[in-house]
């Protein structure tokens, strides 16, 4: 073979090599090209899936966060501010309302009725969470409030809100946490289960406007004569229930009370101003029974004040009742022959 010939075919040799290589770095090339589309797919298909399916962490989810998609009352984590000089008398703003207290303290629920008692407020008051339920499951019985306490006996705080919450027909109905608690776990695991805001004990009338205010100021609804009466300072069911249900006995005993002591309000200043004190303490002693016994309790406290100040030797004090005095009773006396007469206030 000549010099030239084997040139020949080295050269050849080389192109071929060149283009055999050429062509498998093209197909590497071609291979990871297709490789990295396919990655691509692949993560953005699992993407679109975790985005469309649940989560774990959804279906393990506290009660709270399945809450949001329904529509609750205002919500509110902060602590309700004290609205300033708040009287029992102010509370008639939300007349006509429907509380549910939820709470096993005697005390406290004693507190709660002497603050509203005036009110035309409608307060019911539950010992326990079931209890609690038991009022709401009753039959055209609803309620526009409710004040829930933690740890009580049957059922606690905790157990009834998250039934509460269970069920949409409550969906409307705010649920204040009433707790001894001030911070802490106790209270966040109550927002959890679907409160609304919370209120730390002793109570606070102040802070107790402003629940209402936030939640009860659209109510206007009409109260009924017995409320209205109350709110006059006469709780009539409570006289009745003094005198054994006995209804005609009740208005007898209305009637004689009237007759004895109708003029009193004009008598009793007079006694004061000129110090007639044997009078004064007489008239005391014999009216704090019959006021008990009748359910006129605003004025059966003012009489208990007085008798008080000859108590402790303070008599002097007793001016302030030159006014209150005759004030309460006429409202009293008033009370008293609207419910006789039987007309609406």
């Amino acid at each position: 073979m000549s010099a030239s010939n084997t040139l020949s075919l080295i050269a050849l040799f080389i192109v071929v090599a060149l283009l055999i290589l050429l062509t498998a770095i093209s197909l590497c090339h071609e291979r990871k090209k297709r490789e990295k589309e396919a990655l691509s797919f692949r993560t953005k298909k699992e993407e679109e899936h975790k985005e469309a399916a649940p989560s774990a962490n959804k279906e393990t989810s506290p009660p709270a966060l399945l809450l949001t998609e329904r529509t609750l009352p205002y919500t509110t984590r902060k602590p309700f501010e004290e609205t300033p000089n708040v009287t029992v008398d102010d509370f008639y703003n939300f007349k006509g309302a429907r509380l549910l207290i939820v709470e096993d303290n005697k005390i406290n629920q004693k507190i709660f009725q002497s603050v509203l008692q005036k009110s035309g407020i409608l307060l019911t008051i539950a010992n326990n969470g079931k209890e609690a339920l038991e009022y709401l499951y009753t039959p055209d019985r609803e309620f526009d409030l409710l004040m829930m306490d933690i740890n009580m006996p049957v059922m606690n705080g905790y157990e009834c809100t998250k039934r509460i919450r269970a069920d949409h027909r409550f969906d409307n109905l705010p649920i204040i946490t009433f707790t001894a608690f001030a911070m802490g776990k106790e209270i966040e695991r109550m927002y959890a289960l679907g409160a609304n805001g919370h209120m730390t004990k002793p109570l606070n009338s102040g802070r107790l406007y402003t629940v209402f205010n936030t939640y009860l100021s659209h109510i206007k609804r009409p109260v009924s004569t017995l409320s209205a009466l109350k709110m006059k300072g006469l709780d009539i069911e409570a006289g009745i229930a003094m005198h054994e249900g006995d209804v005609v006995l009740y208005k007898q005993m209305l009637r004689e009370f009237i007759a004895l002591y109708g003029t009193l309000g004009r008598q009793m200043p007079q006694w004061i101003e000129n110090r007639e004190y044997e009078k004064i303490k007489l008239h005391c002693v014999k009216l704090g029974s019959k006021l008990h016994s009748l359910g006129a309790y605003e004025m059966e406290e003012a009489v208990a004040r007085m008798k008080k100040f000859f108590i402790y030797g303070t008599e002097h004090r007793i001016d302030e009742f030159k006014e209150v005095f005759p004030e309460k009773l006429n409202r009293l006396i008033i009370a008293m022959r609207l419910y006789l007469q039987g007309d609406l206030l």
